[in-house]
């Protein structure tokens, strides 16, 4: 789908996906606070998370989720960046 869509309207697409982006953020971000407030128990990470996202060891599940919050965040300007691109006439 996303393919096609690239196809037929890529500064439509990556805008979409841009606010996905968006979307990740937020939710990461109530995440990160009900873990701060006690909702959610900040567990260890695990050691394949640990390996796969560049933690130090002893990261927890806090950690995770800055890391993957950041990495959405960035998507999410890129896709953004993209759509502004081809508006402008641009080949990203």
């Amino acid at each position: 789908m996303f393919f096609l869509t690239c196809l037929l309207a890529p500064r439509a697409a990556h805008r979409i996906v841009g606010y996905l982006g968006e979307e990740a953020v937020v939710s990461y971000t109530r995440y990160l606070s009900a873990i701060d407030a006690g909702g959610q128990e900040n567990v260890p990470a695990p050691k394949i998370v640990i390996d796969y996202r560049g933690l130090p060891e002893g990261a927890r599940l806090r950690d995770v989720a800055i890391r993957v919050r950041a990495d959405e965040a960035h998507h999410r300007d890129t896709n953004h960046s993209y759509a502004n691109e081809i508006m402008e006439g641009r080949n990203p």
